[in-house]
């Protein structure tokens, strides 16, 4: 398949792009979505149609009934697919400092904030990064990005240690996170479409 082909929508930014390195991680993350799609959908990857929405957010044209999520940092490239139900992940290093002055503040909810302040820095950030990874996956799902204030959303451990709730803002909304690698991969997954 022709570079531009499995580039589609992001096929000019390719071009634009000076640095190898931003080159070669754009047309790997297209790469693999392909063919995690093609995988979900018992389809190959030529077969996957991709494009983007108003907000930038990959959306697939064919196979249909499929949602998708995409996310890198430096080292972790991470998709999603989900079938009838919205999806979103991000992806962070774990050792990611958001310690910084202030920051905490901007994307925390107030009894987030009261729980950080008893804890030790090391853990305080990792709390902070799960925190991010876990807000951003589900502005993600839901298209709007960094446009959602992250401060009026509070992920609760589920009761049974089961994943992520959002209390009433976001029923039927299913949150996870965890450790690979050194890096927090978040997932958030809407509910099933009815």
């Amino acid at each position: 398949m022709p570079v531009r082909d499995v580039l589609g929508p992001d096929w000019p930014r390719y071009r634009t792009a000076r640095e190898p390195l931003v080159r070669a991680r754009l047309l790997g993350s297209r790469l693999l979505l392909r063919h995690a799609v093609a995988v979900v959908a018992g389809a190959e990857p030529g077969q996957v149609a991709v494009g983007r929405d108003g907000y930038g957010r990959p959306v697939l044209h064919r196979p249909a009934g499929l949602d998708v999520g995409i996310s890198h940092t430096a080292g972790m490239l991470v998709v999603g697919v989900a079938r009838g139900r919205r999806i979103g992940v991000d992806v962070e290093a774990a050792d990611r400092s958001l310690l910084a002055p202030g920051l905490a503040e901007k994307f925390c909810h107030p009894d987030e904030l009261a729980e950080l302040r008893g804890l030790p820095p090391a853990e305080r950030n990792l709390r902070l990064v799960r925190l991010w990874t876990l807000k951003e996956a589900y502005s993600k799902a839901l298209g709007v990005g960094l446009a959602l204030d992250f401060s009026r959303l509070r992920p609760c451990p589920e009761p049974r240690g089961e994943g992520w709730r959002l209390g009433r803002t976001a029923q039927g909304w299913s949150l996870h996170c965890t450790d690979v690698g050194g890096f927090l991969v978040a997932a958030a997954l809407g509910p099933m479409d009815g």
